[in-house]
């Protein structure tokens, strides 16, 4: 199964997960914090937490991912906190993991804080920032879209970081509905974009950026006309 990784700062790899028994002699350990969405000021409650040990790497079909063993799950209770106590036991140049889980379905895991790398024998905290992404409903009425594909993507306008789902229009002229799932109470840039030379080792970019605020309504809907002939 192929899947995101956090490692203590959300730094996403590929990885391959195998589940076994965590060696019940190793050395009592916890693992414990608390979920929150800080842009809405609230706990998130039933978050799931899983528990992975890195165990080795493999290579196949010219592509190599990190190996890791399933250790122990749990979910986040009505105060948004969450426990975990396991047994740690591994080999020099492994460690233990916090696996994501969502994606931003239904939650996007922003960032993580607490005491670091997870010590065994220690209580080790670590704190999750979450939130749960506006979903940009967007009316587009599109003309002479001549080089397809015409993609739509958002991102944050202060740093350009993109988030969740892009979609694509092959059809030249349309009215159709496309959905963006966005970061809550911020200010972005919806963005509608077509590349020409697509192929070439220098393709060029042709690009229209409309900026918008999100708010904390869960469905935003918004309605454009965008004539590819002018950007």
């Amino acid at each position: 199964m192929i899947m995101k990784t956090i490692i203590l700062g959300l730094v996403a790899i590929v990885s391959c997960i195998s589940c076994k028994k965590e060696n019940s002699n190793g050395i009592p350990t916890v693992l414990r914090g608390h979920v929150a969405d800080s842009i809405r000021g609230i706990n998130i409650s039933g978050y799931k937490i899983v528990l992975v040990k890195k165990v080795g790497s493999d290579c196949a079909n010219w592509q190599c991912g990190t190996i890791f063993e399933n250790v122990a799950e749990a979910y986040t209770d009505n105060n948004g906190d969450y426990s975990i106590t396991f047994n740690y036991k591994i080999e020099p140049g492994r460690g233990y993991y916090l696996a994501e889980q969502y994606y931003g379905v239904p939650y996007y895991h922003e960032s993580s804080s607490g005491s670091g790398p997870i010590v065994g024998g220690a209580t080790n905290i670590i704190n999750m920032n979450v939130w749960k992404p506006v979903e940009l409903k967007l009316n587009v009425q599109v003309m002479n879209n001549n080089i397809p594909p015409l993609h739509i993507r958002n991102e944050l306008a202060a740093t350009h970081h993109t988030f969740l789902n892009v979609e694509n229009i092959y059809q030249q002229n349309i009215n159709g509905t496309y959905v963006l799932r966005s970061r809550p109470n911020s200010e972005i840039n919806i963005i509608f974009y077509y590349n020409v030379n697509y192929a070439s080792p220098n393709p060029i970019r042709h690009e229209k950026s409309i900026p918008y605020h999100t708010t904390l309504d869960s469905v935003v809907t918004l309605n454009y006309v965008i004539d590819c002939s002018t950007f």
